[in-house]
């Protein structure tokens, strides 16, 4: 098989002090060695192991999860910066959604009973509420069409029981074996339009998903996000968790969807 050589190095800045120079240095460059036929196929075995993971995720029938994020955003001036937080997923299959997003700057709160979907910031004290039935992947994905709210996670219980999630892929490739908070796991790395994903899922017991990271490919910034998962399998949780009853001094608005708030921005 043909391969290829990728020397990544990387540019170090030293400040000196006040009047000095900024010298810039490169260090020893580490050779990668890349084999083109891996990164150019869908491998039959990674799309085993993904929906070997998908019906994992699906045995759970009731499940908590922390999962410790990373999130870049772009800025006007293409400059990226990171923004650190985590979040707390409380489900029970097929219906019920709890989701706790929080980091320095915002807090957001997803409340899904299998009727209604809510989304309550408590830092500001607003909520917004929508009728939505079906189950949890559904509500995820038209909360993410509509509101511009993703639950990145939600896709992967879909894994062997929605073929058009492997119909997407133009690439699928193992990369290795990696410990990802004292677990091992073994990594794999998929490419599809406008997005690079790599998941990292547990070589013993349940082939839970360790590690997500999400490339998007259709910014030239390529702004990522990732998360790793602390899993605490079969919790199970009272019904009021899922249900949003709005705390004294909350004020209800209108969800603004996504398609009206950009052509507003527009205008």
């Amino acid at each position: 098989m043909r391969k290829i050589l990728l020397a990544a190095g990387t540019a170090t800045l030293f400040l000196g002090a006040p009047g000095t120079s900024v010298m810039a240095q490169t260090p020893e460059a580490v050779i990668v060695e890349v084999d083109v036929a891996e990164v150019a196929v869908r491998d039959p075995q990674t799309l085993a192991a993904l929906e070997k993971m998908g019906a994992a995720l699906r045995k759970l029938k009731s499940f908590e999860v922390r999962s410790d994020t990373t999130e870049e955003r772009v800025l006007t001036t293409g400059q990226k910066v990171q923004y650190g937080g985590y979040a707390e997923i409380k489900a029970q299959l097929p219906s019920k959604l709890r989701v706790d997003r929080i980091n320095d700057r915002q807090e957001r709160s997803l409340y899904f009973d299998g009727k209604t979907l809510t989304i309550y910031s408590p830092r500001m004290g607003f909520y917004g509420s929508v009728p939505a039935n079906g189950t949890i992947r559904e509500a995820a994905t038209a909360v993410a069409e509509n509101y511009d709210v993703e639950t990145p996670l939600a896709d992967l219980f879909a894994w062997g029981e929605d073929p058009t999630l492997a119909a997407k892929l133009t690439s699928a490739f193992y990369v290795g074996a990696e410990t990802v908070g004292g677990v091992a796991c073994d990594q794999y790395a998929m490419r599809q339009p406008d997005v690079d994903w790599q998941v990292w899922i547990r070589q013993k017991g349940e082939a839970l998903p360790c590690k997500l990271v999400i490339t998007s490919t259709d910014d030239p910034s390529m702004p990522q996000f990732s998360a790793v998962y602390t899993w605490i399998p079969q919790r199970v949780h009272a019904a009021s968790v899922f249900t949003f009853a709005p705390p004294k001094g909350s004020h209800k608005i209108p969800l603004e969807k996504k398609a009206a708030a950009e052509t507003a921005a527009a205008e």
